[in-house]
């Protein structure tokens, strides 16, 4: 049997999210900027994702609980 592109373009998996504020921060680039560029960079990455469980509570432990609780608002609305 011959699989052709086409026929594996279904096959793709979307990478898995990060389990860690720390790690979406690093992903994004944003581990050393400040505390606001964090924030926006935060809510940008948020309005495009909907953030699983283990980021959702590593987001308030960290003090990103505002960000997260604005971005679910708006998302809701």
């Amino acid at each position: 049997m011959t699989v052709s592109i086409s026929d594996r373009a279904f096959d793709v998996h979307e990478p898995t999210q990060p389990a860690t504020v720390c790690t979406l921060l690093r992903e994004l680039g944003m581990t050393h900027s400040c505390v606001e560029q964090q924030k926006t960079a935060l809510r940008a990455w948020l309005t495009v994702h909907e953030p699983e469980r283990p980021l959702r509570i590593s987001l308030c432990e960290n003090g990103y609980g505002l960000v997260l609780k604005e971005t679910d608002f708006k998302r809701h609305r």
